[in-house]
């Protein structure tokens, strides 16, 4: 049973994508916390999966199935969360998918379905669930943007475009809700291996290639990332708000290395 430090103590947190990868390890870094969580995905099944293996560790949790692209499927899961707990403290917007393919053999669809999911997504969590923040008096928010959205990723322009869109997103919430008590930050990893990548890292020698690279010689893994959802989300960060943290253990300070002189 896992031992529970009290800081996020009797608060609610809702965690789309919550089944697996980088939602999975989020919701369990936020139940080490005491806190209670709503684990939503459209897995429905994974969804209740990781919320049975968040209780058996001792924390309070539900699974939610929800596809963040439907509003009322986002509606419905605001009031099956506000029924089972009776509040809603913070919202992390972790829930996102990643084609692969160049831009000029991008499709209309994947374009389209990519944005609905990485940034209409978001969008609508953020304005159903903050309704419901904005009525208490205050809350946080924390979305999962990339480094892609602000450096480009060669065969990810669609991935790359929606997650610029998060963080626009992530500012104009901070702007326009801080009267009302809500934070809204962002946080950007780099190079991670998590199920959505894994595809990636089975390619031979990219894991050891993409580390060489990385200033802190190693790949993500999901719990990097984890605990800088937990701190945006704590009174430790009371006053951080319209803010990206990147996570990506220097990996975008390294162009000037590549074109330095030999030493």
């Amino acid at each position: 049973m896992v031992e529970h430090s009290g800081q996020f103590q009797s608060r609610v947190v809702a965690v789309t994508g919550g089944a697996q990868g980088l939602g999975r390890a989020i919701v369990a870094a936020l139940a080490a916390q005491g806190a209670s969580l709503a684990v939503l995905d459209r897995n429905g099944d994974g969804a209740q999966t990781a919320a049975a293996e968040t209780v058996t560790g001792g924390a309070t949790a539900i699974g939610v199935t929800c596809d963040v692209t439907d509003m009322n499927a986002v509606e419905a899961a605001v009031a099956e969360v506000t029924a089972r707990f009776g509040r809603v403290d913070a919202l992390v917007n972790n829930a996102g998918i990643l084609p692969r393919r160049p831009l000029a053999e991008e499709t209309v669809e994947t374009w389209e379905e990519t944005l609905r999911v990485n940034l209409r997504g978001p969008f609508l969590c953020t304005q159903k669930f903050g309704a419901v923040m904005k009525a208490q008096g205050g809350g946080a928010i924390v979305n999962i943007a990339s480094i892609g959205g602000t450096v480009p990723t060669v065969d990810a322009g669609a991935y790359c475009a929606s997650k610029a869109g998060v963080l626009a997103l992530t500012r104009q919430t901070a702007l326009e809700w801080g009267e009302a008590g809500i934070r809204a930050n962002a946080v950007s990893p780099g190079y991670m291996q998590t199920a959505m990548t894994e595809d990636r890292y089975a390619i031979p020698g990219l894991k050891e290639l993409r580390a060489s690279v990385v200033p802190l010689g190693r790949v993500a893994g999901p719990e990097d990332v984890a605990g800088a959802v937990v701190f945006l989300l704590s009174d430790e960060s009371s006053y951080i708000n319209g803010h990206e943290v990147v996570v990506d253990g220097g990996l975008t300070l390294t162009t000037t290395r590549r074109v330095s002189p030999p030493t």
